[in-house]
């Protein structure tokens, strides 16, 4: 199992926005929300669109992540086992995010059932 470099689990532990670049061809990175559980990084698609990061990630699984300066190569994956992880993906949105309240009704859409459907993992590559 590939771990991330610590410095890269530091910046999604601590940053709000970390930048997502989905695919082979796509250039720019898009910002969207990041947790850690036990080392491992995910994140939940908030817009449910067909042509998103996550449905890239999907089809082509490589990518990459940019935390500050340093850029990771990925894969995007659906855990196998969210279930049993969901509960400790949705304490992170929680402790992470919920502590300003203008990111309440953000937190509480990423915890809803359709969008937990939509939780993506990060492996190193």
């Amino acid at each position: 199992m590939s771990v991330f470099d610590p410095k890269v689990l530091e910046h999604i532990r601590t940053k709000d926005i970390i930048g997502v670049r989905s695919g082979k061809h796509r250039t720019k990175f898009t910002g969207i929300w990041m947790v850690e559980v036990e080392g491992r990084i995910f994140a939940r698609s908030y817009s449910l669109s067909e042509r998103s990061w996550y449905s890239t990630f999907l089809a082509e699984k490589e990518g990459s992540i940019r935390c500050g300066k340093l850029v990771a190569a990925v894969h995007g994956v659906k855990p196998r086992d969210l279930t049993a992880l969901t509960p400790s993906i949705n304490a992170a949105y929680e402790k992470k995010y919920a502590n300003r309240p203008h990111n309440r009704k953000w937190v509480d859409g990423l915890n809803q059932p359709a969008r937990i459907a939509k939780t993506m993992e990060f492996i190193p590559t």
